[in-house]
C-alpha cells in the first residue's frame, strides 16, 4: 500500500485562523481527487473526543470550525501547530515561523493509496493543481517514508524523493536535466521548475528508485537548487 508524502512551503498573506482553515480546506480538495469529500478532525484526547472536533464535511468549512481549531492552538496562536485527520487514517498538517517569520507555513499531506497506479494519478493531478491555485514557493513528493528512513544525500537539505518543484526558473541547458528538469507555465509565463526523479512510480524504500533520487539531489546541490533547511525562503 503506496504511502503518498506531500510538503509544500507557503508564504500565507497574513496568518489567522481563517487563513489557515482556508489552506488546510485546499489540501482536503487535492485528498479528494483520490477518495471524495470525507470528514476530516482536529485531534482529540481519544478518538470519540476528537470526533466531536469536525471542522471540514462534505468539502466544506464546518460552522465551528474557527472555534475549534483557535480554541486547539491555544494561548501559542500565532504559532501553529495543527493535526487533522481523518478515518481512513490521513493526516494534514499546518506548522508556521519558518526562518522566524510567521506567515512562513509549511503544510502536509499523508495518505495511502491502495496501488501504485492510483498513487500516480494523485500525484500527477494534485502538484499541479497546487503550483495553479495556490502559487507555493516549494512542494515535495515522496512515497513510503523516502525521508524517515534518511535516504536522501543531503541531511541539511530538503530532500527530492519523487518530485521537487520550487518558483524559480533555470537554464534547462545549464542544468542538462532534460528527462527529469519541467518549467512551469502560467498564462505562457515561466514561474517555476518541476524536477521529477522518474515518470513512473517512485518508491522511496526500494534501493534503485533511491539512488535515481540521490542522483538527482546531488545534481540539484551541484547548482544551488536544493536548499539547506535554513533558508527555506
Amino acid at each position: 500500500m503506496p504511502k503518498i508524502q506531500l510538503t509544500i512551503f507557503f508564504k500565507e498573506k497574513e496568518t489567522t485562523i481563517n487563513s489557515i482553515l482556508n489552506t488546510m480546506k485546499f489540501m482536503t480538495e487535492c485528498y479528494s481527487t483520490l477518495r471524495g469529500d470525507v470528514s476530516w478532525y482536529l485531534t482529540g484526547e481519544s478518538k470519540e473526543d476528537a470526533m466531536t472536533k469536525e471542522v471540514f464535511s462534505g468539502g466544506k468549512i464546518t460552522p465551528n470550525a474557527s472555534e475549534l481549531l483557535e480554541k486547539d492552538l491555544q494561548d501559542g496562536f500565532p504559532l501553529v501547530v495543527a493535526w487533522i485527520w481523518n478515518e481512513s487514517g490521513d493526516i494534514v498538517t499546518a506548522t508556521n515561523n519558518i526562518e522566524a517569520d510567521i506567515n512562513n507555513f509549511c503544510y502536509e499531506l499523508t495518505c495511502n493509496t491502495n496501488t501504485e497506479a492510483e498513487a500516480m494519478n494523485l500525484a500527477s493531478q494534485i502538484v499541479l493543481k497546487i503550483i495553479d491555485k495556490i502559487e507555493p514557493h516549494i512542494i515535495h513528493l515522496e512515497t513510503n517514508d523516502y525521508s524517515l528512513h534518511e535516504s536522501m544525500v543531503f541531511p541539511d537539505r530538503l530532500p527530492v524523493g519523487w518530485m521537487f518543484y520550487i518558483d524559480k526558473s533555470y537554464d534547462e541547458k545549464t542544468l542538462n536535466l532534460p528527462k527529469q528538469m519541467h518549467s512551469i507555465k502560467r498564462d505562457g509565463q515561466p514561474v517555476g521548475t518541476l524536477f521529477v526523479t522518474k515518470r513512473d512510480f517512485f518508491d522511496g524504500s526500494n534501493k534503485a528508485d533511491i539512488t535515481l533520487s540521490n542522483d538527482l539531489e546531488i545534481a540539484l546541490v551541484a547548482h544551488d537548487i536544493l536548499p539547506t533547511y535554513k533558508k527555506i525562503f
